[in-house]
């Protein structure tokens, strides 16, 4: 599969997600480029301009020829939902015949990368607000960042109870200490 077309494919299944459960499926930053909206760390990523994570991808995923990647390996699905996989095999399947350049001139034509479109051969990050704004939802926009803090809190509180079992913890049940916690 071409690189273009990956990451046409991710941005489209992304915002759908956004507009049908209030969530994306990858929770990548967005930004405007020369062919439409992609998804920033997933892009460099494949570009190989990132310092982590080329380890886990190279494991699934290798380069064939300039601008193509295939599966080397199968990666599951254990961390997607049955709606995520559902939602990506969709978006492919509605775009199988298109064109890579097509699917790329559907993503040009969202309201979001119109707004946001940077100077030739630049990138420009395209803010929630406009995604959002777009798809007629610009009224959720408080309750997808309250969503997205309560989850990096329970995350963080759930790291500092794994925290403090590892160390053996004679209190690592004792919850008083999360409550405090803000």
């Amino acid at each position: 599969m071409t690189r273009l077309r990956l990451l046409k494919l991710l941005y489209i299944a992304d915002r759908e997600s956004i507009a049908e459960t209030f969530q994306p499926i990858t929770g990548d930053d967005i930004v405007a480029m020369d062919h439409g909206p992609v998804l920033s760390k997933t892009y460099r990523l494949i570009r190989r301009e990132v310092q982590t994570g080329n380890a886990i991808w190279d494991k699934y995923i290798a380069q064939d020829g300039d601008r193509n990647h295939m599966l080397v390996d199968q990666p599951g699905d254990g961390t997607l939902s049955e709606y995520e996989v559902r939602k990506l095999r969709a978006v492919s399947a509605v775009r199988r015949g298109m064109t890579d350049y097509g699917i790329a001139d559907e993503t040009h034509k969202f309201p979001e990368s119109s707004k946001n479109q940077p100077p030739e051969g630049s990138r420009k990050d395209i803010p929630l607000h406009d995604v959002l704004d777009a798809l007629g939802m610009a009224d959720y926009e408080e309750r997808l960042v309250a969503d997205e803090q309560a989850e990096a809190a329970f995350d963080d509180a759930l790291a500092a109870v794994k925290l403090m079992a590892a160390c053996g913890s004679p209190h690592s049940g004792h919850r008083s200490g999360l409550a405090r916690r803000s």
